[in-house]
């Protein structure tokens, strides 16, 4: 560790740690966007469902005012029959489409579930990287102050002998 701290600068460190930080921020952005993207997706699909349990609503109240008109014991005319018989047809297809509807959302929000798990898991990488990194030029700064203090505790002995020296020399 000690090559490699005197062959790294604190600057790259620095720089480097600066690059790891914003990679992070950038997976954090990612994951937060398709969060979002995944509660618009929730939402969409509860709308979706809502719509088609309306038009279910719809077409059964449709089919009660069909059958009560046949149970009522009146006649009904072919025409009124038919334009009943076709208005029901008509909100049956309403609703087989606000169930593709759903269906369609449902698959957006199994999308941008995954979609939130790839995000998730990047940011994790990322998080973990900078972490590590963090540790690295932690050991790094470490080592080089540990060198710096050796220097400095030869030099002080280096003086020592050397006035040492000087005192038995003149003695």
């Amino acid at each position: 560790m000690d090559a490699a701290a005197r062959r790294v600068r604190p600057v790259d460190l620095s720089r480097l740690a600066m690059l790891r930080a914003r990679r992070e921020a950038e997976a954090r952005d990612v994951a937060r966007t398709a969060e979002a993207a995944r509660a618009a997706a929730e939402d969409a699909t509860a709308r979706a469902l809502r719509d088609v349990s309306a038009r279910e609503a719809e077409r059964r109240a449709g089919e009660r005012a069909l059958d009560a008109a046949l149970v009522g014991g009146a006649a009904v005319d072919l025409a009124t029959f038919v334009e009943n018989r076709l208005r029901v047809a008509g909100l049956t297809e309403r609703v087989a489409e606000a169930r593709a509807r759903a269906s369609r959302r449902a698959a957006e929000g199994e999308a941008a579930d995954a979609a939130l798990a790839a995000a998730r898991a990047r940011h994790t990488v990322r998080a973990s990287e900078a972490d590590r990194w963090d540790r690295v030029r932690a050991r790094i700064l470490s080592a080089r102050r540990a060198a710096a203090e050796q220097a400095e505790e030869g030099e002080a002995e280096d003086e020592t002998l050397t006035r040492l020296g000087a005192a038995r020399a003149r003695t």
